[in-house]
């Protein structure tokens, strides 16, 4: 794992930091018709965590258990929150994927053709019409809620 500052991929051990700490998202290839069976385990992945953290994977679910309870698991409690999923996304299985009761305080943003965080990346001509679509969507949300924040630190004032 490159660890450097000027890495390209710097927020990789926070990323790993949490997934040993909070989530147990491990993306596996354990079946016997994986190309890679054998290679990306569980034991694999969570040995990482010993290794970097001192972390020992039997810890991993009260943690888990821990940040759902705390965040609601598939049912959180938001307040301006925009979850945003894509189609090709593998984690869109662990996100919110349908409005929740927040009302327009809580949304979600299917992008049909699109990647993990390909929403967060700056935008390209050869973008797909869905993708530059959900990110106009997005800013409404985000314009919405700051304006919102701006009145309602105006009535406090």
């Amino acid at each position: 794992m490159d660890t450097t500052v000027q890495s390209e991929r710097r927020a990789e051990r926070q990323w790993t930091y949490q997934t040993c700490t909070e989530f147990g998202f491990y993306q596996t290839c354990e079946d016997a018709s994986c190309p890679f069976s054998g290679m990306v385990t569980l034991r694999s992945q969570t040995e990482i965590c010993l290794e970097l953290f001192g972390i020992s994977q039997n810890s991993l679910p009260v943690s888990v258990a821990f940040t759902n309870r705390y965040y609601g698991g598939d049912e959180p409690h938001t307040h301006r929150v925009l979850y945003v999923n894509g189609g090709v996304d593998p984690w869109k299985e662990l996100s919110v994927a349908n409005r929740t009761d927040g009302g327009e305080e809580a949304e979600s943003v299917f992008i049909r053709d699109s990647a993990h965080c390909a929403d967060m990346a700056r935008g390209r001509v050869t973008d797909r019409r869905s993708l530059k679509n959900a990110r106009q969507e997005i800013e409404k949300h985000v314009e919405s809620w700051l304006k919102t924040a701006q009145q309602e630190k105006k009535r406090t004032e």
